[in-house]
């Protein structure tokens, strides 16, 4: 599912998956990255970190992009739910507004609102 208005680069996109794997940093890099390497401009930003959200195992990973023109650049967290089952968030903003506090503030609050229903 992805939000955002028309026009407007910056999206919120909520994925769920039945079929992820066991390791959340090798969903990334062997799932995910080698379909955005084929986007126009695609370059991963630093590493994939492996992390915890809400006590489950996760991994955040960031890359920028070009969409219809505009270099933009995305954070992604994915977090697994056990029995093959996992959730990615991520939210895109042109690469320029990354560094803005108002785009930092709108990271944070997805990470801590985002509640999950698998049903």
């Amino acid at each position: 599912m992805v939000f955002g208005a028309t026009g407007d680069p910056r999206t919120l996109a909520v994925t769920y998956s039945r079929r992820a794997g066991t390791d959340p940093v090798a969903v990334w890099r062997d799932d995910v990255e080698p379909g955005l390497a084929r986007s126009d401009g695609y370059r991963r930003v630093g590493e994939i970190r492996a992390t915890t959200y809400r006590g489950r195992e996760a991994a955040d990973m960031e890359w920028l992009v070009r969409d219809d023109g505009t270099r933009v650049r995305t954070f992604g967290r994915g977090f697994l739910l056990g029995g093959g089952r996992s959730f990615s968030l991520r939210w895109t903003t042109p690469a320029g507004d990354w560094d803005d506090s108002a785009n930092e503030r709108a990271l944070a609050v997805f990470l801590k609102t985002f509640r999950e229903d698998t049903t």
